[in-house]
């Protein structure tokens, strides 16, 4: 997407807190965060002149949230008092609260 694309999304609330986003033009290439409502990057690696730059291409850049589940073998090594299955229900259900929440 273009910069002007990247703006839309962000106004229309399709980019979430905390995204990391990939800059390129096929030549440089750096990556910048939405954060608290506003584009967060390192000084020197992005100039606010490439959102109207027809060269810059930004991206998206998808990252899976979920937790995975352990085997009973690493809960038990790790606390063996701890019950492997209700930790693995724990896991599920903050999964599902995680999917739950990114659909609204």
């Amino acid at each position: 997407m273009k910069g002007y694309e990247l703006i839309k999304a962000i106004t229309e609330n399709k980019i979430k807190d905390n995204t990391k986003i990939r800059v390129t033009d096929g030549i440089l290439e750096t990556e910048i965060k939405y954060k608290d409502g506003g584009l967060k990057w390192k000084p020197e690696q992005f100039n606010t002149a490439f959102l109207c730059s027809e060269e810059m291409n930004f991206e998206v850049i998808e990252e899976n949230k979920e937790i995975e589940e352990l085997d009973e073998m690493q809960i038990i090594n790790a606390r063996p008092e701890v019950n492997a299955e209700k930790i693995n229900e724990l896991v599920r259900a903050v999964n599902k609260i995680n999917k739950e929440s990114e659909e609204k």
